[in-house]
């Protein structure tokens, strides 16, 4: 296998294992029924193997017992995925199996993608999320969508390899609360840095918060570029957005509350890692 292939295959693959790091299945499947258990185990043997063939009919299965797109993507999909990366960085799996189960984790993502929608409860703002240019990766990203989504946001997902003049042209038509900057590879991270810049420069950067993620990313890099958050999940990026919308009284840059109540979602994420490796 070509080494770049092979190196981006590696990124996005640890992309998705941070968008599950908190969705094991002691986490997500404990007060679920045991033939629900069932059809997760299932859902999430077909995403590790590949089987995306009998994919809609055991969504249409898990419906009917009344579970969410939600609770679906938080759980068998995302645990059956990090397993995958397990496997490929173990050299267990290879570029063909990995395609195989990436085809399958889109199937299933579109079959709950208007289900996503339909579970809206409310409208709490606009989101604009893309991959930046010169970067094709978008299987964390659409995961982040959908759960942002699932939270109530309308999500303007601009696809991959977005320039920064695509961005621009969605916020001055979409107004949005948030506009998030994916990235999935060493050599495509800077875009965001920018990207961001040609957002200040055109006027923008005051209209909106800026949030950073994807497999090369991390906090220090968010704090490099003077972005707003960095979401190292989607389970965390959906809080931090919650609490950019409660701030949203003071969008302006530097805003201390907003800072502390991000911080404050950081620090709980680690007490929680910390507590369940202690349980372990």
């Amino acid at each position: 296998m070509p080494l770049e292939i092979e190196t981006e295959i590696e990124h996005d693959l640890e992309d998705l294992k941070k968008n599950i790091e908190t969705t094991r299945e002691t986490d997500r499947w404990s007060d679920a029924p045991a033939d629900v258990k069932e059809l997760f185990h299932v859902l999430e043997w077909n995403i590790i193997e590949g089987e995306h063939f009998d994919t809609k009919e055991l969504i249409d299965e898990a419906l009917e017992k009344d579970c969410t797109a939600r609770t679906m993507i938080a759980g068998p999909m995302a645990t059956g995925i990090a397993e995958v990366g397990r496997r490929f960085k173990m050299d267990e799996y290879f570029l063909p199996e990995v395609m195989m189960s990436a085809k399958c984790m889109h199937a299933a993502l579109e079959v709950l993608k208007p289900l996503i929608v339909a579970e809206k409860t409310e409208d709490v703002g606009t989101v604009v999320v893309g991959t930046v240019q010169g970067d094709l990766h978008d299987i964390g990203k659409k995961i982040v969508a959908m759960m942002m989504e699932a939270a109530g946001f309308s999500v303007i997902d601009l696809g991959v390899t977005v320039t920064p003049d695509e961005f621009i042209e969605a916020i001055n038509e979409h107004n949005p609360v948030i506009v998030g900057f994916s990235a999935l590879l060493t050599t495509t991270m800077n875009m965001q840095w920018e990207t961001l810049k040609r957002i200040t420069a055109e006027g923008k950067r005051e209209d909106v918060k800026v949030f950073v993620g994807g497999a090369p990313i991390s906090q220090s890099w968010c704090d490099k570029i003077g972005a707003d958050a960095y979401g190292i999940d989607a389970l965390v990026s959906v809080e931090k957005a919650k609490a950019c919308v409660t701030n949203l009284s003071n969008m302006k840059g530097g805003d201390p509350e907003l800072h502390a109540a991000l911080l404050a979602i950081d620090t709980e994420r680690e007490e929680a890692k910390l507590a369940e490796a202690g349980a372990s």
